[in-house]
């Protein structure tokens, strides 16, 4: 019975730790009883440790459901094909203190094929005290889901120092307000941090191509800083899918957002009938050239927003892509404060609420840029092969 990591894992008390050893463990596996604050349930890789779903049965190739302190740590999970909505690693319902660290997650195929999802389903309580760090989750097919998930009744979160990459939708996402998730439209992701996590090329392969590389639909009060996303649809965006969603308390500082396709950093809802976002701050942030597709946008993409703050950042367009975009349903109390911009080009386009303008003094004529707003050359080493300051 030894042979069996699910046998491993059903024979575990709180405080113990299971030790699998290097090896292809052909199962899907299930956590069917919790641990306890101080003493959680372990399994920990020994070595190279792969899970493969080849040729077994069931949607996940790890299931935590309504279980508490948990840890997996060190394994690589692989090989769950032909999947309709199924995940890597899944977490759900009502949870504390899960913790998945340093797993690689890769060839999750199908449609709505994720590597880690979260999905707090429960009104009476959150999914709550979570880590996950130091994971990669690779060449999985998400579309029309996402390769790293926090969805509904989640809180108190850090998703730190993951490398997604090579996904076919969004990278990393934190969502509210879906009613297939959790009916308490009032409890979404909140309350955490996305740190240190690296995104590349995450591309939707519908609806035109507008995956971003970390995404906020519908969350409120969550810290994205020190992140790094490059070859994305759209690097970071915040956002509100859903009608009368309010994405709020959001802060974007800090962050690395270089040559993805159509915009650097987006945020807002994509039209009047969709939510909107207010109250959120974009800090210090990089956004070097993210407008190489024909139907590119801006470094800066505003939509329905109001009463944002847009301060501090470096941004470096292309010479023929505007370097700010409001649209002309963006709301008037987005505020540009002590923003650095450039593009070798003379002619630098902006565009204001319905409004363009052709030259930095055009534009910072017509617009508010609060004290320090410059159009100067950042000198960044050698920003095309990602050496910047």
């Amino acid at each position: 019975p030894w042979g069996t990591v699910q046998h491993a894992i059903d024979q575990l008390q709180p405080g113990d730790t299971a030790t699998v050893l290097a090896g292809i463990y052909r199962e899907k596996l299930e956590f069917n009883s919790s641990g306890k604050r101080g003493a959680p349930l372990t399994l920990r890789a020994d070595g190279v440790v792969t899970i493969s779903g080849k040729r077994r049965i069931g949607d996940n190739l790890i299931t935590i459901d309504n279980q508490d302190y948990i840890h997996v740590i060190g394994f690589e999970l692989t090989d769950h094909l032909d999947v309709n909505d199924g995940s890597g690693i899944r977490i759900e319902g009502e949870c504390a203190g899960i913790e998945i660290r340093n797993n690689k997650i890769h060839n999750i195929r199908g449609q709505h094929a994720m590597g880690i999802t979260v999905y707090g389903t429960s009104n009476a309580a959150p999914i709550t005290e979570l880590v996950i760090d130091g994971n990669e989750i690779f060449n999985c097919d998400p579309a029309k889901s996402e390769a790293l998930v926090l969805n509904g009744n989640v809180c108190n979160f850090k998703v730190t120092n993951n490398h997604v990459h090579d996904v076919n939708n969004i990278g990393i996402d934190f969502i509210g307000g879906e009613k297939s998730i959790c009916k308490d439209l009032t409890l979404v992701a909140r309350d955490g941090i996305c740190s240190g996590n690296r995104v590349e090329r995450a591309r939707s392969n519908y609806g035109g191509g507008f995956a971003a590389g970390i995404y906020v639909d519908g969350g409120k009060n969550i810290l994205i800083e020190k992140n790094i996303v490059t070859g994305c649809d759209l690097g970071i965006e915040i956002g509100a899918e859903n009608k009368h969603a309010n994405t709020t308390g959001i802060v974007v500082r800090e962050n690395l957002i270089y040559l993805n396709d159509k915009a650097g950093i987006v945020f807002g809802g994509y039209s009047q009938k969709a939510g909107t976002v207010s109250s959120c701050r974009f800090e210090d942030n990089i956004c070097y050239k993210n407008t190489s597709h024909k139907k590119a946008n801006a470094e800066i993409w505003i939509q329905v927003a109001d009463d944002n703050t847009i301060t501090g950042n470096t941004l470096y367009g292309a010479d023929d892509k505007p370097i700010v975009l409001a649209e002309k349903n963006a709301g008037a109390d987005n505020r540009l404060i002590g923003n650095q911009y450039y593009n070798r080009s003379d002619r630098a386009e902006f565009g204001w609420r319905g409004k363009y303008y052709v030259g930095w003094s055009k534009f910072s004529a017509a617009v508010p840029q609060g004290d320090g707003a410059k159009f100067a050359d950042p000198k960044f080493p050698d920003p095309d092969r990602g050496q910047f300051h």
